[in-house]
This record gives structure tokens, C-alpha cells and sequence, in this order.
């Protein structure tokens, strides 16, 4: 264990996620049995001298995924402590740090876990992701995890780029000053969606280097573990040209209309150390008729739910009433946002289906 990351705090949290040892930011959740379970990255508000780290640098630190359980859909939190972390020194696809994912409940009881293995393989070569699988008995923590990533960028290389996604050169890949004068690699932050007992995986991906796009895959369970059984052509949404970054992928499906909602956090950094005054951050929703597309902007006009001045990012729904037409939400704030918000978890607010982005 990682002796950087505190032990649970004691004190429930109220009107949100505050929390006094840990910066918390891009979340994601489940619910069962009339429990929330909240997960989101997190990584020490201190340096290892004890002085307070500065946000803008947090990638220099491993992170670790936090666990939050809510009985009362999101109005009070309590810190059930670390639910994953990297295997540091392993020399595996997630030895540097982990990132974003998503967990879902399995038929026979166990949580199927999606996640980021960030891998460095040089100097510079310091973001080299992949998307990697795990088992959870009971969704408090990562028991067990693969030792391969179901899809990695450097080891896929020549089958993802066939498909028409973008990757950098090999020699490149995961570079942190990006690609080709854009954004770092985008091969991260996989949801799990279950439709019809065939699951599904969607993540962060790109079409250029400075272009966006939805990956998807189907996943199978084999002797060995779980394996991709297709994947797909890139996914793009129509006004995919306002952003440089996709990110955070999350799917509902109202059964009784016939929609299908997709969530996503966007950003449009053109260059990595671009500050971020000068990038525009959203939130943004779509629907289909299908949970693979087309997908078109869910408002009239158009897909913003949460703007740039929200300072808000990485939005999760807690709840989804989609015969009231609304969706309950928590979503962590920026360290764009007021010393007191930044890279804190918001109390509970309501998206509102026929008027997303009022």
C-alpha cells in the first residue's frame, strides 16, 4: 500500500465532497441495493515535504482511486478509503499511474472494473495508455487485476491505427508535450455499458492530432480473462470540431422513449502547456435512437449542459428520472474554480432533459 494515501476519513460529508487531506477530480459511480458508490482520482494536498501541492502540478504524482458511499442519493458522502491503485515499479501497463475508468455490476455479483494504466516508457514518453480490466467482489476495491491491458496504444498500434484512429509514432507515443504540436495521446477513461449481456466498452480517443474522437469495442470473457471481440470504426459527434478532447464517456439508455444519452467532458487545448486560462472546458450531452449513434446535440441549442464558467468537469449521474426528464448529477470542479471548490466534489444538482443547458 501506497503510504501517500490517507486512510478514510471519519467525519460524513455534507453539500458536496470538501475532503481536507485529498484533491479530488473526474468522477464516475453506480448504484445498488439503495447504495451510491462515488469513485474519482485523487492524490495527497500535500508534497512530501508537507507543503501544499500545487494542482497544476498533480501528474507528477501517482494518483489513486477513491471510494465514496452515499445512502441517500449523493446528500451526504462517506470516505470508504482507496479502491485502486498503481503498481508502481511493476514495470506493467499501469506501473506509473492510473487514470480515470468505470465499474459496473456482473451478473453473478461482481463488479467488472474499467480503467487507465499510464506506463512510462522514457524521459518524455511519460503518458503511454491503456485501457485495462479488473474484478471487484463487492465495489470497495480492485481485487483482482490483470496483468494485461485489453488494449494497449504501443501494443495495438498497427490495429487501432487501421481503424482510423489516431496515434503519434511508436518512437512518440505518450509524449508529454503531445503529438504532432497538439494534445498528449488519447486512449483512456473506458465506460462500461451492459446492453443485452454483451458489454460494450467506450472510451477517449482521436481521429488527428488535434481531432477527437468516441473509441468502442465489444468485450468477451475467455479462459485467460476478458478479451476485445471487435473493435470499432471511430465514433464522432457533429460538432466534434469545437474541442481537441473527448473525454469521460457516459451512456444511459431511457428505455421507455427510446433514447439513448451520451455524456462527455470536452476540452479544445491546441498544444500541451497552453495555460489553462486559455482553454475552454465543457460538459456536453447527446442522444441517439441507438447506443451507436449517429448521435446528435440532446438541446436545441446545442450539446452544452455545463459551460466553461461552471468550472466543472467529469461529470457523473447519480440518478436518471427520464419520465420527470431530468438527470441527478454530482461533478467535480476544476482548479480553475475558487480556492474553496477547486478539485472538490459538488453537491447534487439537476440536469434538466428538455432544457439541458439552461
Amino acid at each position: 500500500m501506497n503510504t501517500s494515501i490517507p486512510a478514510p476519513h471519519t467525519e460524513p460529508f455534507v453539500g458536496g465532497i470538501v475532503h481536507p487531506t485529498l484533491y479530488l477530480w473526474d468522477a464516475w459511480s453506480y448504484s445498488e441495493d439503495g447504495k451510491t458508490h462515488l469513485y474519482c482520482l485523487a492524490v495527497s494536498r500535500n508534497d512530501r515535504d508537507g507543503r501544499r501541492l500545487d494542482p497544476a502540478k498533480r501528474n507528477e504524482r501517482p494518483f489513486h482511486v477513491r471510494h465514496f458511499v452515499s445512502g441517500d442519493n449523493g446528500k451526504t458522502w462517506t470516505d470508504a478509503g482507496c479502491f485502486q491503485e498503481p503498481r508502481i515499479g511493476s514495470g506493467l501497463f499501469d506501473s506509473r499511474t492510473i487514470w480515470s475508468g468505470s465499474i459496473a455490476p456482473l451478473s453473478d455479483g461482481n463488479k467488472l472494473v474499467a480503467y487507465t494504466g499510464v506506463r512510462e516508457s522514457g524521459p518524455d514518453l511519460t503518458f503511454q495508455q491503456s485501457i485495462g480490466l479488473a474484478l471487484s467482489r463487492d465495489g470497495s476495491k480492485a481485487d483482482h487485476l490483470y496483468d494485461e491491458p485489453i488494449s494497449c496504444s504501443y501494443r495495438d498500434w498497427q490495429t487501432i491505427t487501421d481503424l482510423g484512429y489516431y496515434l503519434d509514432d511508436k518512437s512518440n507515443l505518450g509524449n508529454q508535450n503531445g503529438e504532432a504540436g497538439g494534445p498528449i495521446l488519447a486512449w483512456r477513461d473506458p465506460l462500461i455499458y451492459i446492453e443485452n449481456d454483451a458489454i460494450h466498452l467506450f472510451w477517449g480517443a482521436k481521429l488527428g492530432s488535434h481531432q477527437s474522437a468516441l473509441a468502442h469495442a465489444t468485450i468477451s470473457e475467455g479462459s485467460g480473462g476478458y478479451v476485445i471481440s471487435e473493435l470499432f470504426e471511430p465514433v464522432t459527434v457533429p460538432d466534434g470540431h469545437e474541442f481537441t478532447q473527448l473525454e469521460l464517456p457516459k451512456i444511459l439508455h431511457d428505455h421507455a422513449g427510446g433514447r439513448y444519452y451520451l455524456l462527455i467532458s470536452t476540452c479544445n487545448r491546441l498544444y500541451e502547456g497552453q495555460t489553462d486560462a486559455e482553454v475552454d472546458k465543457r460538459v456536453r450531452l447527446y442522444s441517439s435512437s441507438s447506443s451507436n449513434g449517429p448521435w446528435v446535440p440532446a438541446g436545441k441549442d446545442g450539446s452544452t449542459i455545463l459551460r466553461d464558467d461552471c468550472h466543472m468537469f467529469g461529470l457523473t449521474v447519480l440518478d436518471a428520472d427520464f419520465e420527470a426528464g431530468e438527470l441527478w448529477c454530482v461533478s467535480p470542479y476544476t482548479d480553475a474554480a475558487d480556492d474553496e471548490r477547486s478539485l472538490t466534489i459538488s453537491e447534487p444538482f439537476a440536469v434538466d432533459l428538455a432544457r439541458p443547458g439552461s
